[in-house]
């Protein structure tokens, strides 16, 4: 599978998700079945302008997990230049440029897919990204942003640069995650109007609607990204089903859950053990990565609501291991 001139194992892709794709949840991912590329979460370019200390931690040691893409989100020139800047002493394979991202907060600072509202914004910063940066450039959009009328312009925008890729997410900005909102003639439409691969996201619940997804679109990769959160088996099962159709059903219980809770504590030990020099404090960051990712481990379990409830009150390290003990001895 290649992406421009990136050569991937496969063709599933990890999307980029704030608080979610750390280090210890690629690496957690990574365990269950062959992903061809990840991401680390979304960075702000004015906060890397501004203090890029406090990204320090989101990019230690990703050149051991390549392939991998760092993306970017803002809409200043400037802060983009000098974020590109600040990331060549990196070793990545892809930047990543934000135009779609759904949040109130970026489309208040007219950033993420606010920008597809500013298609001529959006061509200024696609030019800064691949004139300065030396890796690859790809761009992750939506289908629009109150509807799909701009599609053709923006395929025009991007046949005219030199990105090379896109990832298209089948909603509008406005759609939010409304799953009804799910439009892959767009997608396809963009597709279509492309000279470069097109990655295509949105709703890839089951291995079933990574096929649909594929079929009708004929985009040439997957990415997926909120559904990894409680099945990290996801890509396992979808390759399965597309290469021998085999119907993987994930089942949970909590015997599951708490092998996986193992698991994922193993990734952040091994994570923490190789990043001597971790600024944030260590017990807090075991805390937060084990208290998030059991919270999402508990999907389909029958007793998942009462279960959350528990570890949600957890406020420590400690407080939480006794939840899991209660829990699991159960």
């Amino acid at each position: 599978m290649k992406l421009g001139t990136l050569v991937l194992e496969n063709n599933f892709l990890l999307a980029p998700l704030q608080e979610v794709t750390t280090a210890p949840y690629r690496r957690f991912c990574r365990i269950f079945g062959k992903i061809g590329l990840v991401s680390v979460p979304m960075l702000y370019t004015k906060r890397i302008q501004t203090n890029p200390r406090t990204v320090l931690s989101d990019l230690y040691k990703i050149e051991k997990e390549r392939p991998i893409s760092v993306q970017l989100i803002g809409s200043d020139l400037i802060a983009l230049r000098e974020s590109i800047d600040f990331l060549e002493s990196y070793q990545f394979d892809v930047l990543d440029i934000n135009a779609g991202c759904p949040s109130k907060r970026a489309v208040k600072a007219k950033e993420g897919g606010y920008l597809l509202n500013d298609l001529k914004k959006l061509s200024s910063l696609i030019k800064v990204a691949t004139k300065y940066s030396s890796h690859l450039v790809s761009l992750k959009v939506r289908t629009g942003f109150n509807n799909s009328d701009n599609i053709d312009k923006l395929a025009k925008i991007v046949n005219k640069s030199s990105i090379d890729f896109i990832t298209i997410h089948g909603r509008t900005v406005k759609d939010g995650f409304d799953d009804d909102a799910l439009n892959l003639k767009a997608v396809k439409r963009l597709k279509d109007l492309l000279k470069i691969p097109v990655v295509g996201n949105g709703s890839i619940k089951s291995p079933q609607s990574a096929k649909k997804f594929l079929d009708f679109t004929k985009v040439d990769a997957i990415m997926i990204g909120r559904e990894t959160m409680g099945n990290p088996e996801i890509f396992h099962q979808i390759s399965r089903y597309l290469k021998e159709g085999v119907e993987l059903v994930f089942n949970n219980n909590l015997i599951k859950m708490k092998k996986n809770i193992d698991l994922y504590e193993h990734c952040i030990n091994n994570y923490l053990d190789e990043n001597t020099e971790f600024s944030y404090p260590i017990k807090r960051y075991k805390f937060m990565e084990l208290k998030r990712n059991s919270i999402w481990l508990t999907k389909n379990i029958p007793t998942s609501t009462d279960i959350r409830i528990k570890i949600s009150k957890a406020k420590t390290l400690d407080e939480l291991r006794d939840i899991f003990e209660q829990i699991f001895d159960n």
